[in-house]
């Protein structure tokens, strides 16, 4: 049809608008399939690995051997392996756990090299021989005996190697895992015995079966600690939290991102129909059929859907393997292949055009209703005065502010359309900034807010007594709510004098020790508060226990509930004078065999500095995603303001403003919007954050706090200032463009 051949040329007239059109479809057909593959094949990875190679359900210490392990594996329904467990110092900074290698529990991954041959063989985890220069080939020394390295391993109880099983972060050049064979240990000497448990029934409540397993113990004789079930093993549930956390974040924000581009090109081609209504009005009195000019009409947006959405998940598809790759590096999850989604692909082209190619027909479905009469009298609804500026008094204002003003308020849809646009661009940096401000906020305020102790101590059985030197005693317990046995909460026993935990209220006043204060995430998500009763159950004997709640201490700390030792060891059954663990300023001289675990304070910032590189390097994707998606946008917005009032620019042309006038008429008549819609984004994105972290505290017992640095929005607010001003540049020479003749050819004095 010779209509077609009008495509080429409006494409090639106002190629930059449809190069950012395009642009914008293709950013979010990446970012969709790209998030949803990342997420997804995190999943399928760990899901494999944790079932082919049979995950513990818990495990625990025992005093001595269990007496017929069969006959209680048959009483329990699990299967339960013992290993081997000791830490080597390698330096003073540098600890190796050793481990024997399991058979029906735990068994070991090999991701790169041989499996164990014989006792002087070892294999390690890729992160920590990466990290110490240990290559396959290479011998490691450890209590005096050397190990060949013949393989690095990934343990489905050890996917996120933390030292102790209650710290957040990890370091591999302070701590890593080795597996060697039973027959090795013999060389080492004394050895813990650790038990692994995997339960065979998986549709029952783990929590039940734990209790039930541990009386059986109980009535043995058996003397048991560390007792860890994996929903409060933070090296097994961490990397459940970064997938629920892709999941969260990563796929709906892409997802919304993908339908708001859609959903603001519909209004602009939209728009661009309604602009061309004398033409079509035209086209329609010289005998084109209504089915021609609706071809005609959606063929480009059709085609630039088809091609930005096409572009984007081809671009997608082979990102997928490198971002994976990039996220099992933190953890220790074997990667045994990653799969590229056809459907997605599918998906994300099928989208725009569907959404596009709707828009686009019932837009010229109803301008094709008018007679060709008033389609060719040209866009009469733009004249016309509507309730938000009949609203607003303009006539006292200066005419440079009425003009600006009245250039938003007659063409809602652009307004709209703006306003979204910014939004959506100024949510995904504020997003990226928030959670590394909510990060630091947790990882360095609390420690030396709240924790006033250097080193802290787990027994692994009862002490009594008074705490040496001038450490502190505390116990603890852990609970879970009746309705919900995926969150944990920890109920803590400290002195009532202590020193070295202070807690304050939201008014910054001290709590006294001597009552029952819960922290303010635990306390916001029971939604309780002082003065309320909670009950919770126990994980050690299953039974439930009620605690009133005397205050709300002012803290992003994990769930805890503090209590005075005396109360806490009364009401859960505990000896008096017994405790649990210690808190200390100074290192204290405890045999390892007495500990479950230690941990230095100091220690957080170099595991802070790796976690905390990560993200400035995600902060900084997102922000430079943003920024594109925000110079597209508002490039478009000014560009068709331009295309809609040529008239009135060469008007002002005739009269004699100066370019640099005309230039702060048009160019500048949005900025107010843009400021707007910066601020809207601000409590959206602190709204967002608050839904993914109360989701992520579920899965990993951190309740993070939505915290905004002002700082940080002030740089965001820079930014999209900077993309703002990037667009006007763009715009400038095609508003420089326009002739004085425009007002002649439209028939205007």
């Amino acid at each position: 049809m010779a209509l077609n051949r009008r495509i080429p040329r409006l494409l090639k007239e106002n190629k930059l608008r449809y190069v950012g059109i395009f642009l914008l479809i293709m950013l979010g057909s990446y970012s969709f399939v790209l998030a949803i593959g990342i997420s997804q094949n995190l999943a399928s990875l760990v899901n494999t690995f944790t079932e082919a190679h049979l995950q513990e359900d818990l495990s625990f210490r025992t005093d001595g051997p269990i007496p017929d392990v069969s006959v209680l594996e048959t009483e329990a329904n699990a299967v339960i392996e013992d290993y081997a467990s000791l830490d080597v110092a390698l330096s003073d900074s540098l600890t190796l756990r050793m481990m024997s290698e399991l058979e029906r529990v735990n068994t070991p991954a090999i991701v790169q090299g041989m499996e164990l041959s014989g006792p002087g063989d070892i294999l390690l985890d890729p992160a920590f021989a990466n990290a110490n220069g240990y290559a396959l080939g290479s011998q490691i020394e450890t209590a005096g005996i050397p190990f060949n390295v013949v393989g690095y391993v990934s343990l489905p109880h050890y996917i996120y190697p933390l030292k102790n099983v209650y710290d957040i972060l990890y370091s591999p050049n302070e701590f890593g895992v080795g597996v060697i064979s039973r027959e090795a240990f013999d060389l080492l000497g004394e050895a813990d015995r650790v038990y692994a448990v995997r339960f065979n029934d998986r549709s029952q409540s783990l929590n039940r079966q734990a209790v039930e397993l541990r009386e059986r113990l109980t009535e043995q004789g058996v003397i048991v600690s560390d007792w860890i079930d994996i929903m409060s093993n933070k090296r097994a549930r961490m990397v459940w939290a970064s997938i629920t956390g892709m999941k969260t974040m990563s796929i709906p924000l892409p997802v919304a991102m993908f339908l708001l581009s859609c959903f603001i090109i519909g209004i602009m081609f939209w728009r661009m129909i309604r602009s061309e209504s004398v033409i079509i009005g035209t086209l329609y009195a010289q005998g084109y059929r209504r089915r021609e000019l609706t071809r005609h009409y959606m063929a480009i947006p059709l085609l630039l859907a088809i091609a930005g959405g096409l572009a984007g998940a081809v671009l997608a598809l082979p990102s997928i393997k490198p971002s994976v790759l990039a996220m099992v590096a933190y953890y220790n999850v074997p990667v045994v292949s990653i799969e590229r989604s056809l459907l997605n692909a599918i998906i994300a082209v099928l989208t725009p055009v569907v959404f596009l190619g709707l828009s686009s027909y019932l837009v010229i479905q109803k301008e094709l209703k008018r007679p060709p009469a008033e389609l060719m009298k040209g866009d009469e609804q733009k004249t016309k005065v509507n309730a938000l500026e009949r609203r607003f008094k303009l006539e006292r204002l200066p005419f440079s502010t009425k003009f600006k003003l009245r250039e938003q308020f007659r063409s809602i849809s652009r307004l709209l359309f703006l306003l979204l646009g910014v939004m959506s661009a100024s949510v995904l940096m504020v997003l990226g900034f928030t959670i590394m401000s909510s990060f630091s906020h947790v990882f360095s305020s609390d420690t030396s807010d709240i924790y006033r102790f250097e080193y802290e101590y787990a027994f692994r059985t009862l002490q009594y007594g008074e705490a040496p030197g001038d450490a502190e005693v505390f116990s603890g317990e852990r609970f879970y709510l009746e309705d919900n046995e995926g969150v944990e909460i920890w109920v803590t026993g400290i002195p009532p004098d202590a020193n070295l935990i202070r807690l304050q209220d939201d008014q910054g006043n001290a709590l006294p020790n001597d009552q029952v204060n819960i922290t303010k995430p635990l306390a916001n998500r029971l939604r309780i508060k002082a003065g309320d009763s909670v009950s919770f159950i126990s994980k050690e004997s299953g039974k439930p226990a009620v605690f009133h709640i005397d205050a709300v201490a002012d803290t992003a700390v994990e769930q805890f509930i503090f209590m005075p030792i005396h109360t806490f060891n009364q009401q859960l059954g505990y000896p008096e004078n017994s405790y649990m663990g210690l808190f200390s300023t100074t290192a204290l001289e405890i045999p390892d065999e007495e500990l479950m675990g230690t941990k230095a304070l100091s220690e957080v910032p170099s595991a802070m500095e790796e976690f905390f590189g990560m993200m400035v390097l995600t902060v900084v994707g997102m922000t430079l995603f943003a920024s594109v998606v925000a110079v597209i946008i508002l490039y478009l917005v000014t560009s068709l303001m331009i295309e809609e009032n040529r008239v009135t620019i060469s008007l002002f042309k005739v009269f004699g403003y100066r370019r640099r006038e005309i230039r702060s008429l048009v160019l500048n008549s949005s900025t107010l919007v843009v400021v707007a819609g910066f601020l809207l984004s601000i409590p959206l994105a602190m709204a967002s954050m608050g839904a993914i972290y109360g989701y992520l505290g579920s899965m990993i017992n951190l309740v993070l706090p939505t915290v905004v640095n002002p700082w940080y929005v002030a740089l965001c607010f820079v930014v999209i200032m900077m993309t703002y001003e990037l667009s006007k540049w763009l715009c400038a020479k095609k508003l420089d463009a326009v002739s004085m003749s425009e007002a002649l050819k439209q028939g205007t004095e």
